[in-house]
């Protein structure tokens, strides 16, 4: 296994950003994950901070394998999480519960005392990663708007609550992970 580690985004880190989301973007439903052309894409860093949040980067050398952010949402005390995405290779360590765990210690440091995120409706991977991280699902739907029939729900949580079984990270295994140990 390469050696991995977290470190915060810099806007020099665009290109390796946006090959990350076109990758993951492979084993998703059509339009399920949003174009790498987005303009917080192209200073991933300075988008982050603009917002009072902060993306971190899993790299592998120079390559960026797994992503996860967090910024100030709309609502009151409320951080919401963005660019949640690991690298097909990555998926089922316990990686993406690490990268949530930082950005809740942010969010939590920064005042935050709830974390949100609007999900596409066919993402049953991510769906299932926040149920298992004690998200829960919130009433309503909203379409993307960027001319797709797209639907997201909401998911939150408060700040703390940890996994559905009471664990800050969540140690069942994803269903990758568990099917590749068969």
């Amino acid at each position: 296994m390469t050696d991995l580690i977290v470190r915060e985004a810099r806007d020099e880190d665009a290109g390796a950003l946006a090959a990350l989301v076109r990758a993951v973007s492979q084993d998703q439903p059509d339009g399920a994950v949003e174009a790498a052309e987005r303009p917080s894409l192209d200073q991933p860093a300075a988008s982050f901070a603009e917002r009072d949040g902060r993306l971190w980067l899993l790299m592998s050398q120079d390559e960026a394998v797994g992503a996860l952010g967090v910024y100030r949402g709309a609502r009151p005390k409320e951080f919401d999480l963005a660019l949640i995405g690991l690298d097909r290779e990555q998926r089922g360590l316990g990686l993406a519960a690490a990268l949530l765990a930082g950005a809740e210690a942010f969010a939590a440091a920064s005042g935050g005392a709830a974390l949100g995120v609007w999900v596409d409706t066919r993402l049953s991977d991510a769906i299932d990663f926040l149920q298992r991280q004690g998200f829960v699902r919130e009433p309503g739907l909203k379409g993307r708007h960027e001319g797709s029939d797209a639907v997201e729900i909401r998911f939150s949580r408060p700040i703390g609550a940890g996994s559905a079984d009471g664990d800050p990270v969540s140690r069942q295994p994803s269903e990758a992970h568990r099917d590749a140990a068969v």
